[in-house]
């Protein structure tokens, strides 16, 4: 509307050898007018922001489920608690990903023993409330879920937190769209470099079924780093039996 009107104006009242311009210097009641109403206007836009601001960053519901996102250039790396339901802490010089950390947990911690990490892809259920804890490692980038109208920068260093609850499955959504390749969408809202246009992951929403059979086939980060302590993988005998025929 008010495009429209700026525009109209600009054209009816443009410069013209044929209209001879009003003088008029000042208007008390015009002013107050021009003042009050926008002044009022966003007071009350402000006023739904605030509390719409610290309804998403303050406390989730308690049967929330929690996930981590951190970007990177250029790209989502996600962690999700395991039974315990807690994140395991992490300190950001034992980033290691050759040695399969590339969170950087401390190992010495027994809540990241359980906890799942995966990339670029983050899986949610369905009507249930989530707690978003957000970061980066190297520059500021920007948590973007454009389907959500949701939006978080993530800083390095200094973690934030918002939490918003799906209402729809994503094959709901392809249903809803009438689009078979319909995705949410997570994006980078914040120039982070020459690849920012390709940080892109999507978000699957899915019943809590699902997400628990997603779950049960992914191996907590603990034991890919630290695969002497998986129970599944069978340990080789081989060597032992030397020592052992020795003390015999």
């Amino acid at each position: 509307m008010t495009q429209i009107a700026l525009f109209w104006f600009s054209f009816k009242y443009q410069e013209s050898d044929k209209r001879k311009a009003f003088y008029y210097p000042h208007n008390n009641k015009l002013e107050l007018i021009w003042t009050v109403i926008p002044a009022i206007a966003l007071t009350v836009l402000v006023g739904f922001g605030l509390f719409y601001w610290f309804k998403i960053t303050g406390d989730s519901p308690k049967n929330a489920m929690q996930v981590e996102v951190v970007g990177k250039q250029f790209g989502w790396e996600f962690r999700y608690p395991g039974r315990d339901g807690i994140l395991g802490k992490k300190y950001f010089k034992k980033v290691d990903p050759a040695n399969n950390n590339p969170a950087g947990q401390i190992w010495e911690d027994p809540a990241n023993h359980d906890d799942i990490f995966d990339e670029q892809t983050m899986h949610l259920v369905v009507n249930k409330p989530v707690r978003l804890v957000i970061g980066a490692k190297d520059v500021i980038h920007d948590v973007g879920l454009a389907h959500f109208r949701l939006k978080m920068d993530a800083v390095p260093g200094t973690p934030t937190t918002m939490w918003f609850t799906p209402k729809f499955t994503t094959k709901q959504m392809v249903e809803k769209t009438g689009k078979p390749d319909f995705a949410y969408e997570i994006s980078c809202d914040q120039m982070c470099g020459k690849g920012h246009y390709s940080m892109r992951g999507v978000i699957i929403v899915e019943t809590q079924e699902e997400f628990d059979a997603w779950m049960a086939g992914k191996k907590p980060q603990y034991l890919v780093a630290n695969p002497d302590k998986d129970p599944s993988v069978k340990k080789d005998t081989a060597t032992i039996q030397p020592v052992a025929a020795i003390i015999k």
